[in-house]
């Protein structure tokens, strides 16, 4: 009779990602991090976080710095850009910064302050433009 589909337990992508990388609670890194794998941050970061398979910030994290992944899951703080293919900004997160995404997600309630820039998932192929072009010149003659 109700729908058990609730929101908190649709799944990402991220979640078939092995994490490899916990920073926790309570720990500061400054400096920058990158890699091939997965990280989750708990704790606080300065610095930019450049990581292949994709970046998860808990509640309680808060970054200052630019992150760039392949998915990025942001339930925390972060001041500074994001460029990934995918986001997702959970109930709680907060983004103070500018995004560069292929596609997103954002929660009730989430939040970002910043510059929103969105790029194809598939590249683009260039002969399909110059057919266009061409087919268009020779219908003007």
């Amino acid at each position: 009779m109700f729908n058990k589909n609730n929101s908190r337990d649709k799944k990402t992508n991220i979640d078939h990602v092995t994490i490899n990388t916990v920073i926790d609670e309570g720990m500061l890194i400054k400096g920058n991090i990158s890699g091939e794998g997965a990280i989750r941050i708990d704790g606080k970061v300065e610095g930019n976080i450049d990581l292949k398979d994709g970046i998860i910030l808990g509640e309680k994290s808060e970054i200052k710095g630019s992150l760039k992944s392949n998915i990025i899951v942001v339930h925390g703080k972060l001041y500074g850009n994001i460029s990934c293919r995918f986001l997702y900004i959970k109930s709680t997160g907060l983004i103070d910064g500018d995004i560069e995404v292929g596609a997103f997600e954002v929660e009730l309630g989430g939040k970002y302050n910043g510059t929103l820039k969105m790029f194809d998932q598939e590249p683009q192929n260039k002969e399909t433009h110059k057919s266009k072009k061409t087919l268009v010149s020779e219908t003007a003659v």
